[in-house]
């Protein structure tokens, strides 16, 4: 999200950028267009996530659905990824509605099983508090076939132990 430079991206010799697609219900990231855009244009790889504002299994679902709208204009298989954070467990408090492990790990299911049924790869966005305390990882790879990892911890070192179960692992938000 924001303005990405892509070609100061692949120039510099990464071949995948993480962008936002959108958020919520059926909001587009206001760069998301440009920035895939220039991926495609600029043949760098994109890894999309959306940022999740579901209430319920449906809402997650719709989501999913919606992503892939977005991934299609761009792509016909690229990895898309459920991010449910902090400010979706905030959002949903204020709207009545308590996002414990269950109901968390039952919306990126529902999301990531409408990636995967459109042929797209799931990912899941995670870090260390949310893998412990809201994610069943076993059960969302085994009910949603396969499922890769995506963990923010933000650190220059972390141990062998904590990368196992890990696809990739980001350290920082910046650069």
């Amino acid at each position: 999200n924001g303005i990405v430079n892509i070609k100061q991206i692949r120039d510099a010799g990464y071949k995948r950028v993480g962008i936002r697609a959108g958020y919520g219900k059926n909001n587009v990231d206001q760069r998301y267009i440009a920035n895939a855009e220039a991926c495609y244009n600029l043949g760098v790889d994109a890894l999309l996530y959306w940022f999740s504002y579901a209430l319920n299994e449906e809402m997650a679902k719709n989501e999913g659905v919606f992503a892939v709208k977005q991934a299609a204009k761009f792509w016909k298989r690229c990895p898309i990824a459920f991010d449910l954070e902090y400010d979706t467990v905030n959002y949903a408090r204020k709207n009545g509605v308590r996002i414990d492990k269950t109901m968390a790990t039952n919306m990126a299911i529902a999301f990531l099983k409408e990636v995967k049924n459109a042929g797209y790869i799931p990912v899941i966005y995670t870090n260390k508090d949310y893998k412990k305390n809201y994610f069943d990882i076993a059960r969302i790879a085994t009910e949603v076939g396969c499922v890769y990892v995506w963990y923010a911890r933000y650190t220059s070192k972390i141990s062998e132990g904590e990368l196992v179960g890990n696809d990739i692992w980001q350290y920082t938000s910046k650069g």
